[in-house]
């Protein structure tokens, strides 16, 4: 079976660049925020099923952030 969410890093230069497919929405919000906590930027879900994307920016804490 096929993972029906795909979780893209969107680049500088506007173009989606595909790094993993996860079973679950919430698996993929979560698999981003990881990603973005060692690679911050925007982040693209998109659903095998349904056609939608969601599009999550994730930003660098500052250094006295928690």
């Amino acid at each position: 079976m096929i993972a029906p969410f795909d979780i893209f890093k969107v680049g500088a230069d506007g173009h989606p660049v595909w790094i993993e497919a996860v079973p679950t929405l919430d698996a993929a919000k979560a698999r981003v925020h990881s990603l973005g906590a060692t690679l911050p930027g925007q982040y693209m879900i998109f659903s095998q099923k349904t056609g939608n994307k969601i599009s999550i920016t994730v930003d660098r804490k500052r250094p006295n952030e928690g």
